[in-house]
């Protein structure tokens, strides 16, 4: 029998180059999720993910919107949110298809306003990519097929504390007036990418079973800054006279359908008479929202082994050598710059909003010895729509009537260019968040839905359909209880 041969090493590394094409996708994971960084999540908030992951121009006065630091002055109470996700997997090809489910918690953050209203603070860790596979190819060599098995676990988080302040407001009611608002967040990423790779070759063959493991580790602070301007759209006297105008026209409609039917000799007290509007006007505003991701060094370490092992007859892996390993590589990874625009326009009850992210990954920069990117990849557009509807707007009114309905749609030309072909994402989401002891606190249990898919399962590729409940729960104290608020008298 022959030790690991130098063919036996360049057959491995190529099948590590793999192209994801007929492969089976065995437990919960996520066969993408072996390239780059893993899959990059959405958003890790339920009522962001209900209206298509928007939130850059989004503000909360009793909720944290992670999306832009710029929102943090707009809280009115202390917030704490958490979530979960359990998400249902397809994986369509040509001649199979395979089911998985998987439970990701989002992480958890805090949003603190101080100074009178004009700063607003957050801290919190949520997950930014994930990586979950475990893949089985076979290849034909001439002593016979070669099963190669891929897994992978890890992913990156970031920990983060962030700061608002309000640098312009014209009028501090909540329903007129312009205000401008800076936020900024020191994020620290952090996380490992754990693979193994293994080639079981035919048995008598002549070559020993071959096993190579790696982890790359990262680190590194990431900065990212953002800004809102919100300002009045359409004021309330213009929206009254809107209001009044119609209901005279409808006024003057339905004396002339009263007059018709009296005409026609029909009974006065069978006819409906036209509606008209009962609600008060309101204003209508909007918000600009725009972030920028810096381009940032992560410090990056590496370790790679290589080894020969051999099956016992009770299936336990022997080790008998290692071929070559590299321990303790250190280096740098440089994200590329990342930014945001977003659009919305709101009143007390309707909020509809759009916006798009963009970060060129081709600019990645790595530089850590032994390791190498298996994946092309391109840039990462994203582009959302949402819209959240609460029959009460900001007075009281029945359960139903509190209830916040949330919708939204996204398309997304992901980072990943897999076999030649690059993937693109689209999701459509719902959802509604409940009043928690509405009378007293201002907390919220929000469900959210999303229904999508990636990929295409032509040309021996693979389609990821994916359907995902989220539960999140936002806290905020008793409307008694001024938490980290200074008394002025005791």
């Amino acid at each position: 029998m022959r030790y690991l041969t130098i063919s036996a090493v360049c057959l491995l590394m190529a099948a590590l180059h793999m192209e994801l094409r007929a492969q089976g996708q065995q437990g919960s994971g996520n066969p993408y999720s072996a390239y780059g960084f893993g899959t990059l999540l959405n958003t890790p908030q339920v009522e962001q993910a209900a209206m298509g992951g928007v939130g850059i121009a989004l503000a909360d006065a009793y909720g944290l919107n992670m999306a832009n630091p710029a929102s943090y002055p707009s809280l009115v109470l202390t917030n704490f949110q958490t979530a979960a996700a359990i998400r249902f997997l397809r994986f369509d090809s040509e001649d199979r298809s395979v089911n998985g489910n998987r439970l990701d918690l989002l992480g958890f953050s805090v949003g603190v306003p101080f100074g009178r209203g004009r700063w607003g603070m957050s801290l919190g860790i949520t997950p930014m990519s994930d990586v979950g596979y475990r893949i089985s190819d076979t290849k034909q060599v001439a002593e016979g097929p070669v099963t190669f098995e891929y897994l992978g676990n890890g992913g990156l988080n970031r920990g983060y504390i962030g700061l608002g302040r309000t640098l312009w407001q014209s009028n501090d009611t909540l329903n007129k007036g312009t205000k401008v608002s800076l936020g900024i967040d020191l994020n620290y990423v952090f996380g490992s990418i754990e693979e193994g790779r293994k080639a079981f070759y035919p048995a008598g063959a002549g070559y020993y079973n071959t096993r190579v493991t790696s982890d790359l580790a990262l680190n590194g602070p990431v900065i990212r800054v953002g800004l809102q301007w919100a300002g009045d759209l359409m004021g309330k006297v213009r929206m009254v006279e809107r209001r009044q105008a119609r209901i005279k026209q409808l006024t003057a409609v339905d004396q002339r359908k009263e007059q018709e039917w009296l005409d026609a000799g029909k009974d006065p007290a069978e006819r409906r008479a036209v509606h008209l509007p009962q609600r008060e006007a309101e204003a209508w505003r909007f918000r600009v929202g725009a972030t920028v991701e810096i381009p940032s060094d992560l410090r990056a370490e590496y370790d790679i082994t290589a080894t020969n092992f051999s099956l016992s007859n009770a299936g336990v892996e022997i080790t008998l050598d290692t071929a070559w390993a590299v321990q303790g590589s250190s280096g740098h990874v440089t994200l590329p710059l990342q930014w945001g625009l977003g659009f919305a326009m709101y009143n007390s009850r309707w909020t509809f909003t759009g916006e798009y992210k963009q970060r060129d990954w081709s600019d990645l920069g790595i530089d850590v010895e032994g390791y190498e990117q298996r994946s092309v990849l391109r840039t990462r557009g994203t582009a959302a729509v949402g819209v959240s509807y609460q029959p009460s707007g900001n007075g009281n009114g029945s359960f139903v009537e509190r209830v916040t309905y949330r919708a939204g749609a996204r398309y997304t030309e992901d980072y990943l260019v897999v076999a030649g072909t690059p993937l693109n994402e689209v999701g459509l989401s719902l959802g509604f968040s409940l009043p928690v002891m509405f009378n007293t606190t201002r907390s919220r249990l929000t469900f959210g839905a999303e229904l999508g898919e990636r990929g295409t399962s032509t040309d021996g590729n693979i389609r990821e359909r994916f359907a995902a409940v989220l539960i999140g729960i936002s806290i905020t104290p008793d409307f008694r209880e001024q938490w980290f608020r200074k008394r002025r008298i005791d």
